[in-house]
């Protein structure tokens, strides 16, 4: 809370209004707020139709929930995190009862693998803005569980406890592409106010996919959780298919558009690209508009 407060009274509301009650004097000189404001509007042009003050309406919370290219990230976010949640959420609890590890070395094992995620997030989120692709990055966390699921269910019971730590530690520390979904949303939202509500919107959804797996493990099947984990195993499998269907899908509006784009002609191109009411109206759906996927 306090921390909250600080912030609320120190962080500048835009580039161009720095100062703060905690900090009176502008930040930055003139000319870096016109280089600032037109290298954010160069990156992206759709940050300009919308004032800094101005509230969003139910229309705009409307169009955030009724865009059929949204759809299918908003599911992402409702299942695809679910199949680590309770292997993360039992990690002390698991290793104590299978691996017979103290509280203590079963608190300290959880650092292995909270120091992998944090790596392989990081180049997996790097990655997927270097080549510019989203998808299959995102199919690579899932299909980096699903082998290490078929293991547990797989390790005999009793014993082995370091290749079953092994194995929690590493589906623990799977490539978290989070990250790469919220901006995947922000990415094909365009208009800024659809792009908080969707970003809320998914982080709802997100949380309500993470209660759905603390409820998977149940203590009738401690302490493997063989049925657990079977259940995990066909999460992943949705997963996967909603991820592939959905970059399918975006490409298949991209092909929509680019079709209906080759059918106007020149004069008819720099007339639909100079009205600036309607791309403020259209938004994500102008034919000059390319989804990411």
């Amino acid at each position: 809370m306090v921390i909250g407060i600080i912030s609320f009274l120190y962080l500048p509301k835009c580039p161009t209004d720095t100062s703060s009650v905690l900090c009176p004097r502008s930040w930055y000189t003139e000319r870096q707020e016109v280089i600032m404001v037109n290298r954010i509007l160069r990156d992206d042009p759709s940050k300009g139709l919308t004032a800094l003050k101005e509230p969003a309406t139910f229309a705009d919370v409307k169009a955030a929930w009724t865009d059929k290219s949204l759809w299918g990230l908003y599911l992402v976010g409702l299942v695809a995190y679910i199949p680590a949640t309770p292997v993360q959420a039992y990690l002390t609890l698991t290793l104590k009862r299978v691996g017979k590890f103290s509280t203590l070395a079963s608190n300290l094992l959880t650092a292995p693998s909270a120091a992998l995620q944090i790596v392989t997030m990081l180049a997996l989120s790097y990655s997927s803005e270097y080549f510019n692709e989203r998808a299959f990055h995102c199919l690579f966390g899932e299909l980096w569980c699903i082998p290490l699921f078929t293991a547990l269910l797989t390790i005999p019971d009793g014993g082995r406890e370091w290749g079953r730590f092994a194995t929690i530690t590493l589906i623990s520390g799977y490539p978290y592409f989070h990250p790469i979904v919220s901006s995947w949303i922000s990415e094909n939202s365009f208009d800024v106010k659809k792009r908080a509500i969707a970003a809320a919107t998914y982080n709802v959804i997100v949380q309500i996919g993470s209660l759905i797996g603390s409820q998977i493990y149940r203590s009738w099947d401690a302490p493997y959780y063989k049925n657990g984990n079977k259940v995990c195993i066909s999460i992943l499998s949705l997963a996967i298919v909603v991820l592939f269907a959905q970059r399918q899908f975006l490409i298949h509006l991209n092909r929509k558009k680019e079709q209906k784009w080759n059918e106007m002609t020149p004069e008819e191109k720099i007339a639909y690209q100079t009205s600036q009411e309607d791309r403020e109206k259209d938004g994500n759906k102008r034919l000059d508009f390319k989804f990411a996927f």
